[in-house]
């Protein structure tokens, strides 16, 4: 992880790879609706999603009164949400994606050519046989650099079954992938991360949310976070230091998190959605 290379676009040992004819210099526009909801701001907080009930928002049929924007919700966390009409896709492309996409960079890159710098899983179980799908990123953790906006970030989302949150399973054709995220540089969770695939008259619709400053101290081994102060916090002993460093942190600020999330998010979706 430490020595992988970090870069923009595509190299020429990523134009011999298999896949390479699906690579483009330039990730597709947003859709419309993304434009109006950066240009309303935020919105009410009581439309903010909230840990404790966004499994049950997202299982009703029909849509909320916050599908695209951003806000801080009644419990304190910044909410973005992002809906993305993706026709053709299934949620059983979804399911094989979220683990293909991140068994080598070249694959990640795929995904948004001008802000995906680096994707790679703790566990590699791509040649593991007998397993789902599902259960090649479930329970796994995904190591990604990006640029967010103009600020690259280096990150961490450890995938979780979503019957943690409260999600029935799916029916054929539906998807939901969820996960809690933080940063790779440090052992601090900091965001919830929710995507629901479900059936729509074009082939399905991406319901995402981002719950984000809701933060806690993990207990890690040293070797899974990659600075040096990160490894130190890891330590046994040091670990109640990293609570100290966590609650003198600055939390991520709405003005700036909102806009730029919710650009990312649907540029990304979009994109993907047109070759997936």
């Amino acid at each position: 992880y430490v020595i992988e290379p970090r870069y923009l676009g595509y190299r020429d040992e990523d134009r011999r790879k298999p896949y390479a004819r699906f690579f483009q210099e330039r990730a597709r526009p947003v859709q419309a609706h993304v434009k109006d909801a950066l240009l309303a701001g935020p919105v009410a907080a009581e439309f903010g999603t909230r840990k404790s009930t966004v499994a049950a928002e997202l299982s009703r049929p029909g849509y909320l009164p916050l599908e695209t924007g951003y806000t801080i919700n009644e419990d304190g966390h910044i909410v973005v949400a992002v809906l993305t009409d993706m026709p053709g896709v299934t949620g059983e492309m979804w399911d094989w994606w979220a683990w293909w996409h991140a068994v080598e960079p070249a694959r990640y890159k795929l995904w948004h050519p001008e802000a995906h710098l680096f994707a790679g899983y703790a566990e590699d179980r791509s040649r593991s046989r007998g397993l789902s799908d599902r259960d090649r990123y479930v329970g796994n953790t995904c190591y990604i650099d990006e640029y967010i906006g103009h600020t690259k970030s280096r990150l961490r989302a450890s995938f979780l079954d979503p019957a943690n949150l409260g999600f029935e399973p799916c029916r054929a054709g539906e998807t939901v992938i969820t996960a809690r995220g933080g940063l790779s540089t440090v052992p601090l969770a900091a965001a919830w991360l929710i995507h629901q695939v479900r059936r729509s008259p074009s082939g399905s619709e991406m319901r995402s949310r981002f719950i984000i400053n809701d933060l806690k101290v993990l207990r890690l081994p040293a070797h899974s976070v990659t600075t040096g102060i990160g490894r130190l916090l890891s330590m046994p002993g040091l670990n109640d230091l990293a609570g100290m460093v966590m609650n003198g942190s600055k939390p991520a600020r709405l003005h700036e998190v909102g806009p730029a999330m919710l650009y990312h998010c649907a540029q990304e979706m979009n994109h993907l959605a047109s070759f997936l």
